[in-house]
């Protein structure tokens, strides 16, 4: 191997190996700044409900939470992560201008003018969250430069969770018992109404039930009936054996006459055109009303059930979110893993220079 390869060799080893490492070494021994890092594991449980199906691991030993929760926890955790969350701090604890205040690392450096945006990027960074899906568990870490303040930002971001789960649940709550709630309102007015109704249609036509009444009636003109039959009967009977102006016949003749009569005016009383007030319109229209009415009553019983039912179903779908880890004063600086993020880099800079080297060689293979 010449003089002139041997010099290649060595300085593309300078550039793909020392000078990087030189470099890395140099930023993590110098600019790069410690990052504390405080933890906290939460999971959002259901009060009530149906417990049969439970998740398995440790979330079902600590809080018995069931698979409802699951999806509550993955909206909290897209909530931590927000710009509402992260506006929340700021208004409470002013983490921009506190990291903002470290220069040194510009990896991890903040513009306290930047835009929104670019803020909310960087406090994803900082900030995060993840569901095990095994456990049921949210785990939250908060990295900042200083212990102090990478607890107080858990402690504010789980108080701000506390509150997002509770007025999620009970929103969710109180709109299904409003909902009843106006069903019933409805049902209770509509009966009402119906039964005023009723009421009315009573006392205008001095009936207590139409359709009663109206059997009774057909019962007088069935006897009626009965009693014009009889009378005739004895009528013709004495025809045969009496002259006709005979009294005994004169007075079976106005009784039969008045039976007649009577028998006229009970009918008449009793059917008529659909438009007069005899009784076969009253019967119809009583029953049309005790109907409605009839129907009126179910749908609020109905409706007074539904408000009970609303009310225990929402009492089940009520969370609460339970800490299972509380968050943790930080006494050591997590990051940045000097150590190992040299030797991460290492390898990746040996691997790269070998396949380089295989390249070269290979080309020069082909040259000759």
């Amino acid at each position: 191997m010449s003089s002139t390869s041997k010099k290649k060799q060595w300085g593309l080893a300078f550039l793909m190996l020392a000078l990087p490492m030189i470099l890395a070494a140099i930023y993590y021994g110098g600019f790069a700044k410690d990052r504390f890092v405080s933890t906290a594991q939460v999971v959002v449980r259901q009060d009530g409900g149906n417990q049969s199906a439970q998740i398995p691991g440790l979330a079902t030993l600590l809080t018995g939470a069931n698979p409802a929760s699951r999806e509550e926890t993955l909206y909290l955790r897209e909530y931590i992560t927000s710009m509402d969350m992260m506006l929340l701090l700021e208004n409470r604890l002013q983490w921009i201008e506190q990291y903002s205040e470290q220069t040194s690392d510009l990896f991890f450096w903040l513009d306290q003018d930047a835009a929104r945006e670019d803020l909310l990027k960087y406090y994803q960074r900082m900030v995060s969250a993840h569901y095990d899906e095994t456990t049921g568990l949210l785990r939250v870490e908060v990295q900042a430069f200083t212990p102090e303040l990478s607890e107080q930002m858990l402690r504010v971001i789980l108080q701000a969770s506390e509150n997002f789960v509770n007025e999620v649940s009970h929103n969710i709550a109180r709109e299904q018992m409003k909902f009843a709630q106006g069903e019933l309102d409805t049902a209770r007015k509509k009966y009402a109404k119906q039964k005023t109704e009723l009421l009315s249609f009573q006392n205008t036509n001095k009936v207590l039930d139409g359709k009663t009444t109206a059997q009774s009636r057909a019962t007088i003109i069935a006897e009626l009936e009965g009693q014009y039959t009889k009378e005739q009967a004895a009528l013709t009977e004495m025809s045969f054996k009496l002259r006709g102006d005979a009294p005994q016949v004169r007075q079976q003749k106005q009784r039969v006459e008045a039976i007649t009569r009577q028998l006229d005016k009970e009918k008449r009383l009793l059917v008529s055109s659909p438009e007069g007030t005899q009784l076969n319109v009253v019967a119809s229209r009583y029953q049309q009303l005790t109907l409605d009415a009839g129907i009126a009553e179910e749908i609020y019983k109905t409706a007074v059930a539904a408000v009970d039912n609303a009310r225990i179903e929402a009492s089940k779908k009520i969370r609460t979110l339970v800490t299972v880890v509380s968050p943790n004063s930080p006494q050591i600086a997590l990051y940045p893993e000097r150590l190992y993020n040299l030797a991460t880099i290492m390898l990746g800079l040996l691997m790269l220079y070998g396949i380089t080297r295989f390249i070269l060689a290979s080309i020069e293979d082909h040259r000759d």
